[in-house]
């Protein structure tokens, strides 16, 4: 018998810094220089084989970075197992957009 294991984590942190573009690149394999932006949060999985009987499915959230989106993101950090916060090194400014939350 199989057992499959759900993981949930949110994306977090401003528009434009690349949330989008990691959930694409982990769930489908795919990169796309120019994603529409997010609207209120997007929601998509991806199941990985851990072992011969183990699965794992990671549901990741992909929270709108928008400033009048920021209330939206507090219903999708219930339960999850994991936060990411998500800058772009290009920009010194997003990241310390991210340190200081």
């Amino acid at each position: 018998m199989s057992r499959l294991d759900r993981f949930k984590m949110v994306l977090l942190d401003e528009s434009g810094v690349g949330k989008s573009s990691l959930a694409l690149r982990f769930t489908k394999g795919q990169f796309q220089e120019f994603i529409e932006s997010t609207i209120g949060a997007a929601f998509v999985t991806h199941t990985l084989k851990i072992d011969q009987n183990t699965s794992l499915q990671v549901e990741l959230w992909d929270t709108a970075g928008q400033e009048r989106y920021h209330s939206l993101p507090q219903m999708y950090y219930r339960g999850p197992q994991a936060a990411l916060v998500v800058y772009d090194i290009t920009n010194f400014d997003s990241f310390l957009d991210a340190k200081n939350g």
